[in-house]
């Protein structure tokens, strides 16, 4: 057996619970018995398969974290809300800010926040309806062709599988298990070759609310100052400081949703900057613009 061999079945196997580290000296015996390097893959490879059946069974058990438990579309949902909402209407209040009425702040914030959040759940609803169409759109067209060509099905999957590097054995064991099952055959022709996997019911009215809440919720924050400030200016410096740690904190907590936690402190610091200067150059540009105008 090779060293590389060797290594692949040594590594997959350590990989599983410690109760099971007595079948690497049974690899190292067999290393010892075969010397073919075609014996050492078909180790490595059985292995691989059995710790991957393992993992298999024990993925409803695992627990990997707070943000595990939710779809990562609605995730992604939130995320895109929260990234408008902390902008847009920090910029607004801050610009509104600058012709010295907190009375004026609070009133055309509030109905930025109400037609921006109206706004961003549309565009949700519409994007999530227009993926739903298209998906079904392509499994009714990839059935149709089943139904009437099945062999046009069976040469997109072997393709999927040869430009994956699978040999043509491999192929044809594949296509054969999957022509015992269509409807898995056409599923894996859209997930593998078109990129795209089933929504789920009710995504568009999910997305709509996420998405609009999210939006709300983010650009209350830099309103809720002028609620307690009769000063405009102070209202102004409060409603700054506010929204640049929530930015920052954000951006950070952003950065560990969607990296996951393994991602780097330094990424996470820079994510969280980069989200403070963008909403600070956005409120300060509308600031100075609506100063400018009101001169």
């Amino acid at each position: 057996m090779s060293l590389v061999g060797l290594k692949n079945a040594v590594v997959s196997a350590t990989r599983r619970d410690s109760k099971d580290s007595s079948e690497i000296d049974h690899l190292l015996q067999q290393n010892a018995t075969y010397g073919s390097d075609d014996r050492g893959a078909d180790i490595a490879r059985e292995e691989a398969i059995l710790a991957a059946k393992q993992n298999s069974d024990d993925d409803d058990d695992q627990d990997n974290g707070f943000f595990s438990h939710f779809d990562p579309r609605v995730m992604s949902d939130i995320i895109i809300g929260l990234s408008d909402g902390l902008t847009v209407p920090f910029a607004l209040t801050a610009g509104l800010s600058s012709l010295g009425d907190t009375k004026l702040v609070i009133t055309g914030g509030l109905a930025e926040l109400v037609s921006g959040a109206i706004s961003m759940g549309l565009g949700g609803f519409l994007a999530a309806r227009s993926e739903s169409e298209y998906y079904h759109a392509s499994v009714k067209k990839e059935k149709m062709e089943f139904f009437k060509k099945p062999e046009l099905v069976n040469q997109e999957a072997a393709e999927i599988m040869l430009d994956l590097g699978a040999s043509d054995e491999t192929v044809s064991s594949f296509l054969k298990d999957l022509d015992q099952q269509p409807k898995n055959l056409i599923d894996f022709v859209i997930r593998f070759g078109k990129g795209l996997e089933e929504p789920a019911d009710g995504r568009q009215f999910t997305s709509a609310l996420t998405i609009g809440l999210a939006y709300f919720l983010g650009g209350f924050v830099p309103l809720v100052p002028y609620f307690f400030c009769h000063h405009v200016g102070t209202g102004l410096m409060v409603s700054v400081i506010v929204m640049l740690i929530t930015l920052f904190i954000f951006g950070y907590v952003k950065t560990v949703v969607s990296l996951g936690p393994d991602c780097g402190s330094w990424k996470r610091v820079s994510e969280g900057l980069q989200m403070v200067a963008i909403g600070s150059v956005a409120a300060g540009s509308a600031w100075t613009l609506v100063y400018l105008i009101d001169k």
